[in-house]
């Protein structure tokens, strides 16, 4: 798994630091960096992978309108 992570890792490269403090410790915990704690899948039916998840979440979060999502204040 540590290979995987930093295989991984090289490949996307734009990490924040809180990224790559959330990302370790779930490979940490023994998860692949190729499934996510959210059970979000792609189009195709496959998880995303660990980052593309957060971000996902995160983008949801701070744009909810993008998503059809409706907030009242």
């Amino acid at each position: 798994m540590r290979r995987e992570l930093k295989q991984y890792e090289a490949s996307i490269g734009d990490l924040t630091s809180e990224e790559r403090k959330e990302f370790h410790e779930w490979v940490n915990d023994e998860n692949s960096v190729y499934d996510n704690p959210f059970w979000i899948a792609g189009e195709d039916g496959n998880p995303l992978c660990f980052i593309s998840a957060i971000r996902f979440v995160s983008d949801m979060v701070n744009h909810p309108e993008d998503y059809g999502i409706w907030v009242e204040v």
